[in-house]
């Protein structure tokens, strides 16, 4: 009988030992940067958020799906019978692949918003002499660049705004997405000076 129950505590034990190295082997950041907030008047006492999304393509949905689960993460409910919209616009700079010039912006629409537009920033081209010349540069993480800013009810005036600039550490956009909607959640309604995440 005392045989049963150690061998019970220890697979316990066990077991929660896995959970806990599982969950911080799952806690490396996805987006290591910056963010800043303000609040321009005030959110509702319950806030409840919802995210417009303008491309609703399958992987746009799961994209925001994950987002709103980052929010929800940082202690804010989600759901249709929002008090709080959101808008998102984000932006690339730095790719290399998919045929995209290093130092040229990107503008996706992964989680609606407003279409990035207007000026698109791009690197000089880097002379290739030198010790340049003998070995490549190692390829830059690419930097995600958001603006987000939050309505209440059917107004169309922003009650908070926010903007994030990251190095993507991780490859997988769902996890970024996820870890994003943590910081957004967690800064919601709030002004925060210039905070690494």
């Amino acid at each position: 009988m005392n045989r049963d129950r150690a061998t019970a505590r220890n697979a316990m034990l066990l077991a929660a030992s896995v959970m806990v190295w599982c969950g911080g082997a799952s806690a490396t950041p996805s987006c290591q940067g910056t963010y800043a907030a303000t609040s321009l008047q005030p959110l509702p006492g319950r806030v409840v958020v919802d995210l417009d999304i303008r491309d609703r393509s399958p992987r746009n949905l799961t994209l925001a799906e994950r987002f709103l689960g980052g929010v929800r993460g940082a202690g804010d409910a989600v759901g249709r019978d929002a008090n709080v919209l959101l808008h998102v616009s984000t932006s690339r700079l730095g790719e290399t692949s998919s045929g995209v010039t290093r130092g040229a912006e990107r503008t996706y629409s992964e989680l609606g918003g407003l279409a990035g537009g207007g000026m698109r920033p791009e690197l000089p081209p880097m002379p290739a002499t030198g010790t340049r010349a003998s070995r490549p540069a190692p390829p830059a993480q690419p930097l995600l660049v958001l603006r987000m800013d939050a309505t209440v009810g059917a107004e169309t005036r922003s009650a908070w705004i926010a903007s994030v600039q990251c190095r993507m550490t991780g490859s997988d956009e769902g996890d970024v997405a996820q870890e994003l909607g943590r910081v957004i959640g967690g800064a919601l309604g709030k002004r925060v000076e210039r905070q690494a995440f």
